[in-house]
């Protein structure tokens, strides 16, 4: 059985892929964190799609189950340092909207089943690797909020960059 800790997080992914792929049946975001997510992870993710281009072009992003290894082993790198905060849990989001958008552009078929799968996969990774982290840090109303709704803390996303190149240049090599 599902905790609600899994469950709030699958909510959030679902809406911030549904924003990204701009569904139409797309409303007003279901809660704050939600709201200021798809403001903060999609100004992330427009500034890093065009930087990753290159990489993500090397990559045969053709099917759900290749977007899964992808984002496991580029998540992986990215926090292979050890090193976890609200900027880099954004980047978790970020790239679950790359990937998503990247087989919408390879004409994979984004059926219902295709969404939650990739929904799950990301939840999955959030709640199995940065849970405790996400929670002694204030969760989402008291952690993430206060970091980025007001302050709209950009700064901290342009240092994020440096390290996703790093890890897509890591994992271009092996692809």
């Amino acid at each position: 059985m599902e905790s609600s800790e899994f469950r709030y997080v699958y909510y959030l992914v679902q809406d911030y892929l549904k924003y990204i792929l701009q569904e139409p049946e797309l409303g007003p975001a279901p809660s704050r964190v939600a709201h200021v997510l798809r403001n903060s992870a999609s100004f992330l993710q427009k500034e890093n799609e065009e930087i990753l281009k290159p990489c993500l072009d090397t990559l045969d992003i053709t099917s759900v189950d290749a977007a899964r290894r992808i984002f496991i082993q580029v998540m992986d790198k990215e926090f292979d340092d050890g090193n976890t905060n609200w900027g880099r849990i954004l980047t978790i989001f970020m790239f679950g909207g790359i990937l998503s958008k990247r087989l919408q552009e390879h004409k994979v078929q984004l059926t219902g089943d295709n969404k939650e799968q990739i929904s799950y996969f990301i939840t999955e990774y959030i709640i199995n690797t940065k849970a405790e982290w996400i929670d002694a840090n204030g969760g989402w109303e008291n952690g993430f909020l206060p970091m980025f709704e007001e302050k709209q803390s950009w700064l901290s996303l342009f240092n994020i960059k440096a390290k996703i190149m790093d890890a897509f240049s890591f994992f271009s090599q092996y692809y």
